[in-house]
C-alpha cells in the first residue's frame, strides 16, 4: 500500500530541531558540564560528556544518548526524509516542529521558550531536500507565573505559532521520567486561568503525558469545548510490551492491566469532539520494547505487528478526522527510522481507505494547524 494518488505529500506532525551548541535543546547535565571553567575552552568535550548514557532523566526516558551529540536541523532530516518516497510512494511536503525544551542554565523557562522559537523559525527550512516548516509548536505551562504574557511575546515575533506543549507526565515508577512537578494536575485555578490565553488564540494544547493521567484531559475538554487539545505518542500506555523502570509491565499480567486501562480511557476520550490523537512516539522505549536505547525493533514488520492493536484502537475510536500522524524524529530513529515507521503505519492502516489515508498523513494536521 502506497499514498501515492491518495496525497501530494505527507505532513509529519511531530519533528524535534535543536543543535546542542546553539539552541537551547540541552540536557541538564550538559548545561552543568558546559558552565565549568576547563570545559569552555574545550565545548565539544562538553557536547560527548552530555552524551554519556548515566545521566538520569534520560535513561528515565529511554532516549538514546548519541542523538543529543550532533545537530539535527531542516538538511539533517531531509536527507533522513528522503526514504519515506520509497516506502510510501510520496515524501514528506511539511514539518510541524515540536519543542525539543529540556530547560537551560542562564534563563527562566519562558525565556529558553522563546529562545528556542526563536532557532527553529529562523532554520533554512524548504531547501535542498528540506521540507517546509508549517507550524511550531512552543513549550509552556498554562499554570506558570506569566504564561500569558510569554506566549503573547511569541505571536507577536512569528506566525508559525499553532501550539502549546505542556510536559506534565508523572508515573509512580521512580525510573519513569517525571516532566513536571506540578501539584494540581490540570484543574488548579491557576492552569485554567493560563489555559485561557490557548483558547483566546485558538491554539492547540498539546499533552504530554501517560495513560494513567489521561481522565484529566476529559475534564479539560469539557471545560474548553472549542479548544483542539492534541494527545500526543497514542496516551503513552507506559511498559505496555515489556518492562519498563524499576516495576512497570513486568509481567504479563502487568501489561494486560496497563492495555486495558489504556483502552477505556482513550474511549472515554474519544466521546469529546475538541480531542484528537497524534500517532507519535511508536517506536518511544517507553513503550517496553527493551531495556537498550537502541536496535531494540527489529525492521517494518515488527513494528507494525507491536502497534497495531493500539493504533487500530484509536483509529476505531476517533476516526479518520482526529488522528494526526508524526514521526517524532529524531527520538524515535535509535529503534526505528522514519521510513521504517511511516512504512510500518502503512502496514496497520493501508487497508481502512483512502480517506483516512489522506487525513491521517495530511489533511488533519494541515486544519488543526492551519498549514496552507
Amino acid at each position: 500500500m502506497t499514498l501515492s494518488g491518495v496525497i501530494p505529500g505527507i505532513v509529519d506532525a511531530h519533528v524535534h530541531f535543536y543543535d546542542p551548541m546553539r539552541s537551547t535543546w540541552a540536557l541538564s547535565r550538559f548545561s552543568r558540564v558546559a558552565a565549568m571553567p576547563v570545559i569552555n575552552r574545550f565545548p565539544r568535550a562538553a557536547l560527548w560528556l552530555s552524551g554519556l548514557p548515566s545521566h538520569r532523566s534520560e535513561t528515565r526516558l529511554m532516549i538514546d544518548p548519541s542523538i543529543v551529540r550532533t545537530p539535527y536541523e531542516p538538511r539533517q532530516y531531509g536527507a533522513e526524509a528522503s526514504g519515506v518516497r520509497r516506502a510510501a510512494g510520496v515524501g514528506i511536503d511539511t514539518v510541524i516542529g515540536v519543542e525539543a525544551h529540556w530547560g537551560g542554565s542562564g534563563a527562566t523557562k519562558s525565556d529558553s521558550s522563546f529562545a528556542e522559537t526563536r532557532y527553529v523559525t529562523g532554520l533554512p527550512f524548504g531547501r535542498s531536500r528540506a521540507p517546509r516548516l508549517g507550524g511550531f509548536v512552543v513549550s509552556g505551562d498554562p499554570g506558570a507565573p506569566g504564561f500569558a504574557d510569554d506566549l503573547d511575546d511569541q505571536l507577536r515575533y512569528t506566525g508559525l505559532v499553532r501550539g502549546v506543549r505542556c510536559k506534565w507526565a508523572s508515573h509512580p515508577d521512580p525510573q519513569v521520567v517525571h516532566a513536571s512537578r506540578r501539584s494540581g494536575g490540570l484543574s488548579s485555578s491557576a492552569f485554567l486561568r493560563g489555559f485561557e490565553a490557548i483558547e483566546r488564540h485558538d491554539l492547540a494544547f498539546h499533552s504530554f503525558a501517560y495513560s494513567h493521567q489521561l481522565g484529566e484531559l476529559d475534564l479539560l475538554a469539557r471545560r474548553f469545548p472549542t479548544t483542539t487539545i492534541v494527545v500526543e505518542h497514542l496516551g503513552l500506555p507506559v511498559g505496555v510490551f515489556g518492562p519498563v523502570g524499576s516495576e512497570t509491565g513486568m509481567t504479563a499480567a502487568a501489561r494486560a492491566e496497563i492495555l486495558s486501562l489504556w483502552r477505556d480511557r482513550i474511549a472515554m476520550l474519544a466521546a469529546r469532539s475538541n480531542i484528537v490523537v497524534k500517532v507519535s512516539g511508536l517506536a518511544l522505549g517507553l513503550l517496553g520494547y527493551g531495556r537498550e536505547t537502541s536496535g531494540n525493533i527489529g525492521g517494518r514488520d515488527i513494528l507494525a505487528e507491536m502497534i497495531g492493536p493500539l493504533v487500530l484502537h484509536v483509529v476505531d475510536r476517533f476516526g479518520p478526522d482526529r488522528v494526526v500522524f508524526g514521526s517524532d524524529m529524531p527520538v524515535d530513529r535509535p529503534n526505528a527510522t522514519i521510513d521504517v515507521v511511516v512504512g510500518a503505519l502503512l502496514d496497520v492502516v493501508g487497508d481502512r481507505g483512502d480517506h483516512l489515508l489522506a487525513h491521517l498523513f495530511a489533511k488533519n494536521a494541515q486544519r488543526i494547524y492551519r498549514v496552507d
